[in-house]
């Protein structure tokens, strides 16, 4: 009895074992006709789990982007999970100017230095500090609550907002700031895809092809089912008396964030320059007024940065962004002589003072 007992646990252990070789060879060769057939964009380590924001970068490290016999790019992210070089609040007592975006901002699909507020910092020198806060995926939501949490620190006097056509979508997905009775409330994200960046931020299976290939398909799926589900939910809890009845419920909590931001910022005598990838500010018909009715009030400035790209071709990244090196070199280029010649004028106008 106790022959017949090994003997089948040896048959089971060899069954499991034959099992998980097959295993590995279909993951191998399917990997190995990924990377031949249909090459699958990379990035390693990815996002972590963030309660306050949802997902973020890790810290302290170098992020690499790529495609297989493509592109790749290295991201250096920061103490602060910011890319670039962040000084301390009121080092240098130099007057500070805060960006906020996404992954344009950040400056994915362009290499170190090459972001928009990196030109902007070396254009400006040693006049001013440009501190980057933009992250790949966030929407205004996340990006408000980040700058209460660290870009309010720098006292700045120059808040640049970048918008991109996902952004209202992002929102949505990690709700983390909303406005009531005319304030920002804070909480933490409920989106319970990030159970799965909890588990897998920094696994190695990141790294491989066959991961990859269906994350990126996936992702895309499910993401926008989301956003629509809640855009749904947000439409139907809104009452008929409403007097913002006809914006769709997707673009109102975009413009509630927005116009408080602005109203705030103005209130604290700082300036607000909004930009938009290529006229993608358009989509979003209601959004887009209110961003002009704030401009109209000067509670804003709205820049459009195509006139300064119109000029220009074959300036998007190869990695697939719309901006690559060349337009981060021309808008922070522009951007930075917009900063110079307003704080001429403030410094001109303290001068001046009885």
């Amino acid at each position: 009895m106790v022959e017949v007992s090994l003997k089948s646990r040896k048959s089971v252990g060899m069954g499991f074992g034959m099992a998980a070789v097959v295993v590995v060879a279909i993951l191998g060769f399917g990997e190995l006709m990924i990377w031949i057939a249909s090459p699958t964009e990379y990035m390693y380590p990815r996002y972590q789990f963030s309660a306050p924001y949802g997902m973020i970068p890790f810290a302290n490290v170098v992020m690499v982007h790529g495609v297989p016999r493509k592109y790749q790019f290295r991201y250096t992210v920061n103490a602060q999970q910011c890319r670039g070089e962040t000084p301390e609040p009121g080092e240098g007592a130099r007057p500070a100017v805060v960006t906020l975006g996404d992954s344009y901002t950040f400056g994915m699909g362009v290499s170190d230095g090459d972001e928009y507020p990196a030109v902007m910092q070396r254009r400006l020198a040693n006049r001013v500090s440009v501190v980057n806060l933009g992250e790949p995926g966030w929407g205004l939501t996340q990006e408000i609550r980040r700058y209460y949490d660290i870009g309010e620190r720098y006292d700045p006097r120059v808040v640049v907002l970048q918008f991109c056509a996902n952004d209202p979508d992002d929102n949505l997905a990690n709700r983390v700031t909303r406005v009531q009775n005319g304030e920002f409330v804070f909480m933490e994200s409920a989106n319970s895809l990030n159970l799965i960046k909890k588990v897998l931020s920094r696994s190695f299976v990141q790294r491989t092809q066959f991961y990859n290939f269906f994350r990126t398909r996936a992702s895309r799926v499910v993401l926008a089912r989301l956003a629509s589900r809640e855009a749904s939910k947000l439409d139907a809890a809104r009452p008929a008396t409403d007097p913002a009845a006809g914006v769709p419920g997707i673009e109102k909590v975009h413009i509630e964030l927005l116009e408080t931001f602005a109203r705030r910022l103005h209130d604290q005598g700082r300036t607000l320059v909004v930009i938009s990838v290529n006229r993608q500010l358009d989509q979003f018909p209601h959004i887009a007024a209110a961003v002009h009715d704030l401009d109209s009030r000067a509670l804003l400035r709205y820049v459009e940065v195509m006139d300064w790209l119109r000029d220009m071709h074959d300036y998007a990244s190869p990695e697939g962004h719309m901006w690559g090196a060349p337009a981060h070199r021309i808008i922070g280029e522009r951007l930075a002589d917009m900063v110079a010649a307003g704080l001429t004028v403030a410094d001109s106008s303290a001068t001046s003072s009885p």
